[in-house]
């Protein structure tokens, strides 16, 4: 039943604004060549089969159910011709993780072992559910073209002259119940969808709290340390100062010692390095001497000569040796100077280390501690993680719920009750013996031709099925399946041969000398040969 509230609305077969125009008379007339070319198409197709006749031609509607939710208008097949079931993902409750986080939020220990056993809340297989929306229209592509063909729509009160509506088979009530479901589900995702969002919020708030806390617990107990620290040096400082102070004295005294028998050490090698030259400059001058006397043949001289070089390298070899143990002496001196001055700087760096242990011991004390503060807060963000890396999840999967949800319909702000929108379209019924045929024509649109066109036109094959194409291919294949469902269902073709026959439009609208007119106008504008318009011309007599 159609309640009082619904309005009812027509759409046009044709467009209302096209650059040729075409009126109800020259629609008619368009529709009645198309569907006596079709008739002499099938003559002879099938052999003793007794010509077909034209049983009637009628314009219809097909009802489609318009519900306004808020700005989302539902579209609705009014024949009840299929259900469309939804599939979601159940997704796990927000109100049960914000009750639960709330719970175990007041301590530290029962907010982490509330991350641990949530870890995988929102990552855990999801279920996979259907609701099942009767007659409801989907399909993206029919819902684009139905918003802008739906502009075109012309509210009607009373029963329009040739023009035979379906009467919708879905109720009103089933369809309420529907959108109840469709409105609950979507009540309960909101709910869900606006909670998320909070759930993240108090989520970061207690981790950021808790790290806070830990972080205020740390920096406590480093100030405490470091205040005992204080203390204890005030007392280890002097003794540490005292030690440095008696071992820099140690360490004078033992360089001094060393350095005044390394001064005599490098003393006596100075004083040797000397010798040695001043032999090795005598024994040149001996040689020389020597060489002189050869040459005048003195040999005595020169014999005594050699005898002082000789004397002389004598006593350079010892020199030479006693410059090497002065230079080792001097190297053994030095090692020791070292050994000794490192073995005091060991005993006063062992005895500070000693002196300064108790320091030492209130450091690692305080790292300790801070450290486990520093785990603890590092726990936290690790468990926190993928909790909230479920969270954004499901927070998109949400978003994505709702935007399946706000597709199911269209934006429409002007609708504010249930409609009624008629699509209209041709049923052209054909009889033939005790066999019968039927054509279904959705919404046409015509093209223009040029002269040229329109001259090929006179002299070619069919041009009005070129001419006249289908405005909408969803809608199209919407107004076909009618044909499909009309031979399944008896009361649905029954319907459509009553009103066909009622509504022929040959017997209330259409005058043999209308048709004609309207045959010339399509012949004048190229979208009819001669061929067929003399064809068509010669079924009207």
């Amino acid at each position: 039943m159609l309640s009082s509230a619904a309005k009812r609305f027509i759409l046009p077969f044709t467009p209302p604004k096209s650059r040729v125009p075409i009126d109800a008379e020259v629609e008619g007339a368009a529709v009645y060549a198309l569907a006596e070319i079709e008739r002499m198409k099938g003559r002879g197709l099938i052999i003793k089969q007794p010509e077909e006749r034209l049983v009637f031609l009628a314009k219809m509607g097909y009802p489609l159910w318009l519900f306004p939710r808020s700005e989302t208008t539902y579209v609705f097949d009014g024949l009840n011709n299929f259900t469309y079931t939804m599939t979601y993902l159940e997704l796990p409750s927000a109100k049960e993780f914000m009750v639960s986080l709330e719970a175990n939020s007041n301590t530290r220990e029962d907010f982490t072992a509330f991350l641990s056993d949530h870890n995988s809340y929102f990552t855990q297989p999801r279920k996979e559910k259907e609701l099942s929306l009767t007659n409801l229209i989907v399909d993206s592509d029919f819902k684009k073209e139905f918003n802008a063909y739906r502009k075109e729509a012309v509210e009607v009160t009373g029963q329009p002259a040739n023009f035979a509506l379906l009467t919708p088979r879905l109720e009103e009530a089933t369809i309420s119940f529907v959108l109840e479901e469709i409105d609950k589900l979507r009540s309960v995702i909101s709910e869900e969808a606006e909670m998320l969002p909070e759930c993240l919020r108090l989520l970061n708030k207690l981790t950021s709290q808790y790290i806070t806390e830990l972080d205020y617990a740390a920096e406590a107990v480093k100030d405490e340390a470091n205040a005992k620290i204080k203390a204890q040096e005030e007392v280890i400082n002097p003794k540490i100062a005292a030690l440095n102070s008696e071992y820099r004295r140690r360490i004078s005294n033992v360089a001094k010692s060393f350095d005044q028998e390394l001064e005599t050490l490098k003393k006596l090698k100075a004083r040797a390095e000397k010798c040695i030259e001043h032999d090795e400059g005598k024994i040149r001058l001996y040689q020389k001497e020597a060489e002189n006397q050869a040459s005048k043949k003195h040999g005595t001289y020169e014999k005594q000569w050699k005898e002082r070089s000789a004397q002389t390298k004598r006593e350079l070899n010892g020199l030479k040796k006693e410059l090497k143990r002065l230079e080792k002496s001097i190297r053994d001196v030095t090692k020791h100077k070292t050994e000794e001055t490192r073995k005091l700087q060991f005993e006063l760096d062992a005895e500070a280390k000693h002196s300064r242990q108790p320091l030492r011991d209130l450091e690692i004390t305080r790292d300790a501690k801070m450290l486990v503060f520093k785990r603890e807060a590092e726990k936290l963000i690790k468990l926190e993680k993928p909790v909230v890396n479920g969270l954004n999840s499901i927070i998109k999967l949400e978003e994505a719920v709702k935007t399946k949800f706000e597709m199911l319909g269209i934006v429409n702000q002007q609708l504010k009750s249930p409609a009624l929108l008629y699509v209209p379209f041709y049923v052209i019924r054909y009889q033939s013996g005790l066999s019968k045929r039927s054509i279904f024509l959705p919404p046409l649109t015509a093209s223009t031709m040029g002269f040229a066109a329109k001259l090929k036109g006179a002299f070619s094959g069919s041009k009005i099925k070129d001419v006249f194409t289908t405005r909408f291919k969803s809608i199209s294949a919407l107004i076909k399946n009618v044909h499909v469902l009309a031979e399944k269902d008896s009361f649905l073709d029954d319907q459509i041969k009553a009103l066909g026959e009622k509504n022929n439009l040959l017997n209330t609208f259409l005058t043999p000398g209308e048709i004609a007119e309207g045959l010339v106008y399509l012949r004048n504008q190229g979208w009819l040969s001669d061929k067929e318009y003399q064809v068509v011309s010669r079924s009207l007599t």
